[in-house]
């Protein structure tokens, strides 16, 4: 089944992770699919937040140099399993994090803060990828933003779709269009859907103008929406959705932001019929 990464040109801050949590979260529910979500970024527990308290950061590093932390469990015992050829798609979802049974589990990232450390594991993601892919309807992989590290390059290529995102920010924007036009092996045409994120159709960068300045067709968006961006920090993403499905008001504050991450999912699966009918 299909793998789809989303990533960044840019290192700021481009709606990325909210984006993917939003999307993956609607299909779980709106969609009869099995979903995996895989955190892939270095230091940055940012996807977790999303549907879980988490312990600070000093307190997790702590753990780990006390010895205190179950690596057992986690990424850290994926990889493991990876690395020692035990790993099996049934086995997986012994690592990862439920949010809706059946329908969502995410596997949280890295707890390392030593770079080597987490390069030297996430060259093994490629292939526990390949081993979800087996057992989940879809997965998502949020993946560490510019093209620096070869790994991402990696997770780039085993992806059969690239949702590439940045937000309303000029630099952003053409930091994207550069880095596309360096790498067309990697970001290539044909498997790519470019995503502006947190969206305001009242800025001068909305979809119309920004589909002119880059010149691509079908520019999707998900729309800014700060009780979903309030809920995302209160680890409330599950809980936003399953309180939309109540309200069908084309009134309702939400209605915008879920009809935009609708279109998105839509984008998605058009995009997957569109591959799958060329190979």
């Amino acid at each position: 089944m299909p793998i789809i990464g989303f990533w960044s040109a840019n290192p700021k801050e481009s709606g990325q992770t909210l984006s993917i949590a939003a999307l993956a979260t609607y299909m779980a529910i709106e969609h009869n699919y099995k979903i995996l979500l895989i955190d892939a970024t270095f230091d940055n527990d940012a996807l977790e937040r999303c549907f879980w308290k988490v312990n600070g950061t000093k307190d997790v590093a702590k753990m780990l140099n006390k010895g205190k932390m179950d690596i057992s469990s986690g990424a850290e015992g994926l990889v493991s399993a990876v690395a020692s050829n035990k790993t099996t798609p049934e086995i997986i979802t012994n690592y990862t994090r439920v949010v809706f049974k059946n329908r969502l589990d995410i596997l949280c990232g890295l707890k390392t803060k030593i770079p080597e450390e987490f390069t030297k594991s996430l060259m093994l993601y490629k292939d526990l990828v390949k081993t979800a892919d087996k057992y989940y309807d879809l997965v998502f992989v949020d993946l560490e933003k510019t093209l620096k590290k070869e790994t991402t390059k990696t997770l780039l290529e085993t992806s059969h779709v690239i949702v590439t995102n940045f937000s309303q920010n000029l630099k952003q924007i053409d930091e994207y269009m550069e880095v596309k036009a360096k790498n067309p092996g990697i970001l290539k045409r044909d498997k790519c859907l470019t995503l502006l994120s947190r969206a305001d159709e009242n800025s001068k960068y909305n979809v119309k103008n920004v589909t002119r300045y880059i010149k691509e067709k079908d520019l999707n968006q998900v729309t800014y929406n700060p009780i979903f961006m309030e809920a995302a920090s209160e680890a409330g993403v599950a809980t936003f959705f399953l309180k939309s499905r109540l309200s069908s008001s084309a009134n309702d504050k939400n209605s915008a932001f879920i009809k935009s991450v609708a279109e998105l999912a839509k984008s998605i699966d058009y995009k997957l019929e569109e591959l799958k009918y060329k190979a």
